[in-house]
């Protein structure tokens, strides 16, 4: 199913040869017919945009969005302990969930990135990448109602992963990480305060008995368990 890829690519850094890309993906979208009117719309109206920006406009754009704006991050794991080591068994199992999908990555390549967790749904029988959507589409739309504080076409893209999952987005788990923090730019003594919070969590013990955290370990084991109940039914 390439509609995840391509929603995923979407969300990398911009580059020629993703604008380039543009009309076909465009069209792959509508042939494949997994998404809403709507939504198509409004992806349309993100690729419009993007192709009438200067590459490099683009680019600072996307890094303001996505770099500098933790709660922006497209490494899932972030949203729910930060930089901390607590994030290293989780990434670990799924790495290994990609591995078992037979999605080879990147050494230098993190799991919890968004953009590759969607190509490997993007291998998933479509049903079963719907539901191990679901496992993340909390955090996804926390992600994406912030973007549309920020009034970014970027939030087309996970207005459209909220229309794949297989069940909505918690409405009091959304409005409880807009309460904590709305998707705001960050000044720079925001950012000087969030580079040094991250030293800080390296040399903290903030993990539980096990090591591991539990937020991060219940999003792998919600993957984990569809991919489980996916062989049990084939077998």
């Amino acid at each position: 199913m390439r509609t995840l890829k391509i929603l995923g690519m979407l969300l990398g850094y911009p580059s020629g040869e993703q604008i380039k890309a543009l009309p076909e993906c465009l069209a792959l979208l509508r042939k494949e017919t997994w998404l809403p009117e709507a939504s198509l719309t409004e992806i349309e109206a993100l690729a419009d945009w993007m192709q009438g920006q200067d590459l490099m406009d683009l680019q600072e754009e996307y890094v303001d969005l996505f770099d500098r704006t933790p709660s922006l991050s497209l490494h899932l794991f972030e949203h729910v302990h930060g930089d901390s080591r607590d994030r290293g068994p989780a990434l670990v199992d799924l790495h290994n969930l990609y591995q078992e999908a037979g999605l080879m990555i990147a050494v230098h390549e993190m799991p919890d990135y968004l953009p590759l967790f969607l190509e490997y749904l993007s291998v998933l029988p479509p049903e079963q990448a719907a539901h191990d959507l679901s496992g993340a589409i909390d955090v996804i739309a926390a992600i994406g109602a912030r973007l549309k504080n920020r009034k970014t076409p970027y939030a087309a893209i996970f207005g459209a992963l909220e229309e794949a999952a297989e069940r909505k987005p918690d409405d009091k788990a959304i409005a409880a990480a807009l309460a904590e923090d709305a998707g705001a730019p960050l000044d720079n003594q925001q950012l000087d305060r969030e580079w040094t919070e991250q030293f800080a969590f390296e040399n903290s013990a903030q993990t539980n008995p096990e090591g591991g955290c539990p937020a991060a370990e219940d999003l792998v084991e919600r993957m984990k368990e569809s991919v489980n109940q996916a062989g049990t039914r084939s077998s």
